[in-house]
């Protein structure tokens, strides 16, 4: 964890907040705007796919101290159990990165995505499937929950932020977050 100036806590680094509003900028894309299926299409979940290896690469490469780290995972049960207490106090330390349950989401979000990228490539590029109504209805399966994934992470994060006490969107913006 570094300090930074001002009294504030570097939380998330350039990297990592470039990969996350990539893909949701890719998200939004695939999901509101272009056709499926058209080459501005494949250029965002390929872009989206890459972004998601790229943080994946950094998740293990970056120092353990980082919140960004890997190694920060903990999906005990008393971590669990000590994330509800924290919010039922409204004490979430402010040296916090991702809770047990943004770390769930956060794989949930990765195997969406490299499954929306495995079965749009598939789709697109394997002759023999495309047109296949099972991988089409998988891929948009997969999208819709990614979807729903998106709509929970951002009532849970708004949710957390008020009840928690805590700046979450703030340092997903300028990656700093005030002690």
């Amino acid at each position: 964890m570094n300090r930074a100036t001002n009294n504030e806590l570097i939380i998330w680094d350039p990297l990592v907040r470039l990969c996350h509003w990539g893909i949701v900028a890719a998200f939004i894309a695939n999901y509101f705007i272009v056709e499926p299926g058209r080459l501005y299409h494949e250029i965002a979940g390929y872009c989206a796919l890459t972004l998601v290896i790229v943080r994946m690469v950094w998740g293990f490469y970056v120092s353990p101290t980082s919140f960004a780290s890997f190694k920060t995972i903990n999906l005990s049960q008393h971590a669990f159990q000590a994330h509800l207490r924290q919010l039922k106090n409204q004490n979430i330390p402010k040296a916090h990165g991702h809770n047990p349950f943004g770390w769930l989401m956060v794989f949930a979000v990765i195997i969406l995505l490299v499954g929306l990228g495995i079965t749009g490539f598939m789709m697109e590029e394997i002759d023999a499937l495309f047109g296949n109504s099972a991988l089409e209805w998988t891929h948009s399966l997969m999208a819709d929950g990614l979807y729903g994934c998106v709509l929970v992470h951002i009532a849970a994060v708004f949710w957390t932020q008020y009840k928690g006490q805590i700046q979450l969107i703030r340092p997903m913006l300028s990656g700093r977050r005030k002690q």
